[in-house]
């Protein structure tokens, strides 16, 4: 059974769909031709030609006409808008006693889920974390990490190994050994270094044998941090908590997810205590042009 069909009828021939499938499964042998379909096992489900037809000649066993939506135009913003938003936004590390309800979180993880994947694979998983004794031990876990980061990073030995296996890394971790003593320092006297006290922790994951899957949760984290700021809520992503997960699987098996999945990416929620009014200015961006 083909997955997509063209209506003779209604084509105009003008070969739109042929120009802008990734796949390059429609292809048109002469102009003014009703465009033919090869190799159909190599569409990746994208929609591109359901989404561009001007004429709504195409349809596509895996978009039902009721998952199909016109763009409201109007609702797009402007360049400027945007633009402040980026500017606007900033990561945000203290936040309000107060629970995120859970639809404004469904919204977050509904924008997430529209980010671009390699290959259109839709590859992120996500895991919600409101419990506070699950958010105490994700805390717990990533300090016995830092504190183990600490230790192998003070030894001459080890250090000397580690900068000989893996120098680019090794280097970036010892210029944040001493950021690092003194997260933990302050996590010891009862300070959060780690979550912020955020009421909620949004983990990406996803198949470790899913191409990209990394650059796709961090895709995904992306618009889910846009979303936030547009709800009027506070983000930040939490980087150790990350790093944690990368080279220990224990806040993996934590959250029962399964071993055949990787945490990519972590992000910290919550209503903002304080209203920041200002942006500041970064440097300039570093380009050469060829």
């Amino acid at each position: 059974m083909s997955k997509i069909n063209i209506n003779q009828e209604l084509c105009k021939k003008d070969g739109i769909c042929v120009q802008i499938c990734p796949a390059a499964i429609f292809v048109q042998t002469e102009k003014a031709t009703i465009p033919e379909l090869i190799h159909e096992e190599l569409c990746i489900s994208c929609g591109h030609c359901v989404a561009v037809c001007p004429q709504g000649a195409i349809s596509h066993i895996d978009f039902s006409p009721g998952s199909i939506k016109p763009i409201n135009h109007d609702l797009i913003p402007s360049i400027e808008q945007i633009t402040e938003l980026l500017k606007a936004r900033r990561s945000i590390r203290e936040f309000k006693d107060k629970p995120v309800e859970k639809e404004l979180i469904e919204k977050i993880i509904d924008g997430a889920r529209f980010a671009p994947s390699a290959h259109n694979t839709q590859s992120t998983e996500f895991v919600v974390v409101q419990d506070k004794d699950l958010l105490n031990k994700i805390t717990e876990l990533t300090t016995h990490f830092l504190n183990k980061i600490i230790k192998q990073f003070s030894n001459p030995m080890l250090r000397k190994f580690f900068l000989l296996v893996a120098r680019d890394e090794t280097e970036g971790a010892i210029d944040l050994l001493p950021l690092i003593k003194v997260f933990v320092k302050h996590i010891e006297e009862g300070k959060d270094m780690i979550l912020h006290n955020a009421p909620v922790l949004l983990i990406f994951h996803a198949r470790r044998n899913v191409i990209f899957s990394s650059v796709n949760t961090n895709l995904a984290l992306q618009n889910a941090s846009l979303i936030a700021e547009g709800l009027g809520l506070g983000s930040f992503y939490v980087g150790f908590v990350t790093a944690a997960c990368e080279r220990d699987n224990s806040i993996q098996k934590l959250l029962s997810i399964p071993s055949t999945h990787q945490i990519y990416a972590v992000m910290a929620l919550g209503y903002p205590k304080f209203e920041y009014n200002n942006w500041m200015e970064r440097r300039p961006p570093k380009i050469e042009w060829k």
